[in-house]
């Protein structure tokens, strides 16, 4: 028993500390991220960062406690060699001269603002009254002395320098230095092209413009500092212009304009991240160890104030870097497998553009690395980053590669299945001898195809229920390219054995019919998966006296829409569908949560006759994507009526990025809705006229949705 006691407790220790370990590494990898899409520093120099967290890593997975996780993280940060990028401790500190001080005094015609004292013991709330009660009595100063030096109060320097907001603060028209920020308009990919026009670079934020006072303002300012203290842009206005003055108890540098953000590490430990770049040098103009006695001497005209350059030029853009993708090995060392889930994490964490659908992004980063550490080859690495780009649920989504290729063998059973009910049936079964429409699948190499299925269903992920298990059916027909494969299959009459060689690459039903054709009834029908941009304009020619036309969008289409959209577009509709996607850069607010850019994509407009029969639509979970997206030209300009089932729900333009190992991630870039703002993804196309096919009908070589489609057009409904 005190054996069996002494384990349990070992265990228990193992898994505190192995958790201990991970939530250490997912605090690590926030800052690594945050710094990587917003620090300027990281394409303006020559940083490999990738190699910073690397190196960070074995500290932070031995960290034991909050200071030694964030001394890992300074580690990090020191690659970047900025000042303004470092930890911090939040020390419940008072500001200098805090405790019940009066906002201001009188010295003369000096105006002493106690503005870092008064916010500390006054609070945040005082900053806007306090501002308030200073107007008359600059406007009776001849200088102004602003008191910010704010200890270790970071909260209290940055409200402090809010003093002046509001405030008639020149005597000319003035302006701050310019702001220069990392800017990501989606995600570009990293590897080839995409319609999606995702680009990264850099953004400049003029400074904020200040109107000369029409009543006159203080003709000279002193601003008092030490290392905490925050300027606004009114002080850095006035300072640029030569009518103010630094003076600090310390060396400052543009940490003091306003240019990081903070990010949590861990307990009283955070880090300072810059988020921008000054367009000109910013430095104390005098460092003195009584900084207010200098400052009061310059106040009062004892001292001139001092020359300072406030001219300059930005650094030097750099280039963007794409990811590295590690392909030397298809099973990187552990570090580098880390690096890999810090990877996935972090794009679809920042630019993801469905990231409120998919549930605990970050509970399943704390549950993906201990998976990644673990993995023992290359085969259980892809599993792990496959389990972990499946909690996406995007049927776009997906992990490629050599590794996931050993996980998953690239061969394929040569038959087209679906899901009727709860029964996998064979749709097609191509030129494979022994099968047939309408066969059910329950097993394959002696696997019953539930188990194999569940087996599965952790690595396989899509946007709908219906979809994702599709899709898993489609993953359970794989093995190794050219051996065989046993096929278990029951019929009406009973279960049978058929064995297939896999083939190398994956099954295309093919048709004998024409791409356009009539039915009976003066019906027009065209199957989209073949019908290809040339020959859209002679199909409307020849169905142009018919009462409707059936567009068969099982599947996926060759670009036809931009060219169909035109000749139905009975409604005059001038909008298709409405995209929106991430944008990333510091310039946020501390108020935004997410920030994107919008824009409506307008249907094409040709000098096309308008057919003014009906249009319908047949539609299932085949159709993914481009699919979608003609229906929703079709939508929009004529109100098709849809007929089937919902379909796969997902739609953006697809982008990409390398993992270590030579692996790739897929994934949408862009949030894609109908014309009028409803949400597409996860919900797709909705039937209009709800079909399903039938295994009867299958078996009978019937198109059940088809049949329904023509009834539906005969109705007159």
């Amino acid at each position: 028993m005190r054996r069996l006691v002494v384990a349990i407790v070992s265990v228990l220790i193992a898994a505190h500390a192995f958790a201990g370990e991970t939530e250490n590494l997912v605090a690590i990898a926030r800052i690594w991220a945050a710094a990587k899409y917003l620090d300027p520093a990281i394409e303006s120099n020559e940083v490999d960062w990738d190699a910073a967290v690397i190196s960070a890593m074995p500290k932070a997975r031995a960290a034991k406690s909050d200071e030694d996780l964030a001394r890992a993280v300074d580690g990090m940060l020191a690659s970047l060699h900025d000042p303004a990028t470092h930890i911090v401790k939040e020390e419940h500190h008072t500001a200098a001269g805090s405790g019940d001080v009066a906002l201001f005094r009188l010295d003369g015609d000096v105006l002493v603002i106690n503005a870092a004292p008064y916010v500390a013991a006054h609070g945040e709330a005082s900053v806007y009254p306090a501002s308030q009660k200073l107007m008359p009595e600059l406007a009776k100063s001849k200088a102004v002395v602003i008191d910010l030096r704010a200890g270790e109060e970071r909260n209290v320097a940055e409200d402090a320098a809010g003093i002046l907001f509001n405030i008639p603060v020149a005597t000319d028209d003035v302006a701050a230095p310019s702001r220069r920020y990392t800017f990501h308009s989606g995600y570009a990919p990293q590897s080839g092209a995409t319609s999606g026009g995702y680009y990264s670079g850099f953004t400049t934020i003029a400074g904020r413009p200040l109107r000369a006072s029409h009543n006159g303002a203080p003709a000279r300012w002193v601003f008092v500092t030490d290392a905490s203290s925050e300027l606004s842009g009114e002080m850095l206005a006035v300072w640029s212009a030569g009518t103010a003055a630094i003076v600090s108890s310390v060396p400052i540098s543009d940490t003091a304009a306003s240019l990081t953000k903070v990010y949590p590490i861990a307990g009283r430990w955070s880090a300072q991240i810059r988020i921008a770049q000054l367009e000109a040098p910013l430095a104390a103009d005098v460092v003195d160890p009584d900084p207010l006695a200098v400052a009061m001497a310059i106040a009062r005209g004892e001292k001139p104030i001092p020359s300072h350059a406030v001219t300059g030029s930005l650094p030097a853009a750099g280039r963007w870097k794409l990811e590295a993708p590690y392909a030397a090995s298809p099973y990187p060392d552990t570090e580098h497998r880390i690096l890999g889930a810090f990877r996935l994490w972090a794009v679809i964490h920042y630019f993801y553009p469905y990231l409120p659908l998919i549930g605990d992004w970050d509970a399943a980063f704390a549950e993906a690395i201990p998976q990644f550490i673990a993995a023992k080859d290359a085969a259980e690495y892809a599993k792990a980053a496959m389990a972990f780009d499946a909690h996406v649920e995007d049927g776009h989504s997906g992990v490629y590669g050599p590794a996931v290729y050993e996980a998953i063998p690239f061969g394929f059973i040569p038959i087209a299945v679906k899901y009727v009910g709860s029964d996998l049936a064979v749709i097609d079964p191509m030129d494979v001898a022994g099968l047939h429409k309408g066969d059910v699948i329950v097993g394959i190499n002696g696997e019953p195809i539930a188990d194999r299925v569940a087996r599965l269903r952790p690595f396989v992920t899509a946007s709908t229920a219906a979809a994702r298990a599709d899709r898993i059916a489609a993953v359970a027909l794989r093995g190794k390219p050219k051996e065989a494969s046993t096929i278990e299959v029951r019929d009406a009459s009973g279960t049978r054995s058929v064995t297939v060689t896999n083939a190398a690459t994956p099954p295309r039903p093919e048709s004998k019919e024409p791409a356009y054709r009539s039915l009976d009834g003066n019906i027009g029908y065209a199957d989209l998966t073949r019908l290809e941009v040339v020959d859209v304009d002679k199909m409307f020619d020849v169905f142009a006296n018919t009462k409707a036309i059936v567009l068969d969008m099982r599947g996926y289409p060759h670009g036809t829409a931009w060219a169909i959209a035109p000749h139905i577009n009975t409604r005059h509709a001038k909008v298709g569908a409405t995209f929106r996607r991430r944008q990333i850069t510091g310039a946020e607010t501390s108020e935004e949560s997410a920030a994107g850019f919008f824009f409506e994509q307008l249907l094409p407009v040709a000098d096309k006759p308008l057919y003014r029969g009906k249009v319908v639509v047949l539609i299932d979970d085949r159709a993914i994507s481009q699919s979608e997206h003609s229906c929703l030209f079709f939508e929009a300009a004529n109100g098709a009526t849809f007929i089937g089932s919902t379909t796969a729900g997902a739609n953006g333009d697809v982008t990409s990025f390398p993992l270590p190992g030579g692996l790739t991630v897929f994934f949408t870039g862009h949030d894609v809705r109908h014309a009028d703002g409803r949400q597409l993804q996860r919900v797709g196309i909705q039937p209009d006229v709800p079909v399903e096919p039938t295994l009867a009908g299958i078996r009978a070589g019937r198109d059940e949705v088809l049949e329904r489609a023509v009834a539906f057009i005969n109705s007159g409904h």
